[in-house]
């Protein structure tokens, strides 16, 4: 049994487990003091305290008798509130993380939310691919300032990650306060030719899983496919690209999943039914583009993968070409 005496930062979505087939409803906060954070995953009447809005993100909690597994004690920086556990709240004014090392993450994919995650990926002060796991949409699509906003520069405390199937830019996010400052045209044409990469198989075929490319578009198109809702079935939208990368290999069919891609797309889609599609390609022409590309996770029993893995577009950038 362990106290905790902690500020909470962020307070994750409710999700359901089950335990010896009962199902039961937790939700994991993320508490800090001055140094460090602990993950509490509140269970059984804690959960109903989120729910009925008697704990919120900014409260400084005495947390008694909390429980941490023997299995992952030292390793993680995780605990339980459950039955036994007391809950007090307390007026002690927290400086959170205040000795913690934040990084300067300038961000390159804000991808669409699938299942209430968004996939975010950036480059740090040292040059260093970062993809945060554990962002949700309450993090970025609330009112006010997102935590995250592509070509700008987000300030964050990110750990380890020790979930399935960790790549090697996979980092667990802990905190952010938000979009620092975003970039102006001319730093955003100097920070991307300065983390071009030379082709996609320099990117995939060097270990990592995560780049950006400069290429040629081809061709960008929409398709929709059957998918299952909760009134039936629907559609799902997808973009997706042929290009030529700097090798001169073409790709063909990638799929794009940056979120502001596709409000852009889907706005000239209104305002030019019949000719959005030859518009955009002309769009993307006229104008420097490069992409962030990123792989999925490995593991899918398939065999022949060329990267190991599902490549597709996780950031699309365009800046004006310079004119001479």
């Amino acid at each position: 049994m362990v106290n905790i005496t902690g500020k909470v930062l962020r307070i994750l979505p409710v999700k359901e487990v089950k335990v010896s087939e009962e199902a039961k409803k937790v939700a994991d906060l993320i508490i800090a003091d001055e140094f460090d954070y602990k993950r509490v995953s509140f269970w059984d009447d804690k959960t109903e305290l989120l729910l009925r809005g008697e704990i919120k993100a900014g409260d400084v909690l005495r947390i008694e008798n909390a429980y941490v597994s023997e299995a992952r004690a030292g390793v993680e920086k995780r605990a339980n509130a459950g039955k036994y556990t007391r809950i007090t709240r307390i007026t002690t004014n927290i400086a959170a993380l205040r000795q913690a090392n934040f990084l300067n993450l300038t961000v390159l994919a804000v991808a669409r939310p699938e299942k209430g995650q968004v996939c975010i990926a950036g480059i740090d002060e040292n040059g260093d691919w970062i993809r945060p796991q554990g962002v949700y949409e309450n993090d970025i699509f609330t009112t006010g300032m997102p935590k995250f906003k592509n070509l700008s520069v987000s300030n964050i405390y990110v750990d380890a990650w020790r979930g399935m199937r960790p790549r090697k830019e996979d980092r667990f996010f802990v905190y952010g306060e938000g979009v620092e400052r975003e970039l102006n045209v001319e730093e955003k044409r100097e920070f991307l030719e300065r983390n071009v990469d030379a082709s996609v198989d320099s990117v995939f075929k060097s270990g990592r899983s995560l780049g950006l490319i400069k290429p040629r578009i081809l061709h960008v198109y929409e398709e929709k496919a059957r998918k299952k809702t909760e009134k039936g079935k629907g559609y799902e939208q997808y973009i997706r690209f042929n290009f030529k990368d700097n090798s001169g290999r073409i790709y063909r069919r990638w799929s794009c999943r940056c979120n502001a891609f596709y409000k852009t797309w889907n706005e000239s889609k209104k305002k030019h039914r019949w000719t959005y599609g030859l518009r955009m390609l002309r769009y993307l022409r006229k104008n420097d583009i490069y992409l962030a590309i990123g792989l999925t996770y490995t593991d899918y029993n398939v065999d022949k993968l060329e990267y190991g893995a599902y490549p597709m577009i996780v950031g699309v950038h365009v800046v004006p070409a310079p004119s001479f």
